[in-house]
């Protein structure tokens, strides 16, 4: 188990890592790259960053819809203005990966616990059964970390939007965590209060809507695909039962 964490760890270090001849593109330039192919001038499409090349940028695209948003990866030929999306690989066969954003994905934080040494990021989902298990199971065991909270609610999760504006409502990160473990640990409905209409889609205060758009920025930047997933201070994926294990030992 600590070899594979150990190589996805070194993989992502080296997909990560410009090489000389390449760059990252200032936002102010960003504007320019748009008006060189006709489906970068779509609005649902931003570029949210570029990565200049010798005869190519590397584009990391944010695709906004109705049904949610995601990440995409795209290249843009210099000669050509030729517009490919999907995946990219080198040509040893290291996927090329897009550097991750650290300030959206801290600023996708919702409060933070504990003051252990080793910092993680936990996404999660205070609706989802999975995430429910893990916080039972974390529970004291958690004294090597200091802990960043990222909420991803997914949205067949009719109750979570309820639950996270109740638990967010705590005045500091103390009181956010009590309300969190009030829910995860004791099932607390307190939140039902804020549900209005059960048969409605729920509407965030807009404080916290600005937080659970930040949030999303930060999963897609992270990868996420489903909840809970946890991530180390430099962002690479780690496997929760190894967590449990050495935070318990």
């Amino acid at each position: 188990m600590k070899y594979r964490l150990v190589i996805l760890s070194l993989i992502t270090l080296f997909v990560q890592t410009l090489s000389a001849a390449d760059s990252i593109v200032p936002k102010e330039k960003l504007p320019e790259l748009k008006k060189l192919n006709a489906v970068l001038s779509d609005p649902v499409l931003t570029i949210a960053g570029a990565i200049e090349k010798p005869d190519s940028y590397v584009l990391k695209l944010l695709a906004r819809s109705p049904r949610g948003s995601q990440m995409l990866m795209a290249y843009l030929m210099k000669a050509t203005s030729e517009l490919y999306i999907g995946s990219g690989y080198l040509k040893d066969g290291h996927p090329i990966v897009f550097p991750k954003d650290t300030a959206a994905i801290k600023e996708g934080v919702a409060f933070t616990y504990g003051t252990g040494k080793k910092e993680i990021y936990l996404v999660t989902d205070p609706e989802c059964p999975y995430c429910g298990k893990f916080a039972k199971n974390a529970a004291g065991k958690m004294d090597d970390y200091t802990v960043h909270v990222i909420f991803f609610p997914l949205s067949f999760h009719k109750k979570s939007p309820a639950m996270l504006e109740w638990i967010m409502q705590g005045k500091d990160d103390a009181q956010k965590k009590e309300r969190y473990d009030a829910v995860m640990l004791k099932g607390s409905t307190e939140y039902a209060g804020l549900m209005k209409d059960a048969k409605a889609a729920f509407v965030y205060s807009e404080g916290l809507k600005k937080k659970i758009d930040q949030a999303s920025l930060a999963a897609m930047e992270l990868g996420v695909r489903g909840t809970p997933m946890i991530f180390d201070a430099d962002f690479n994926p780690l496997e929760i039962d190894q967590i449990l294990k050495v935070s318990g030992k």
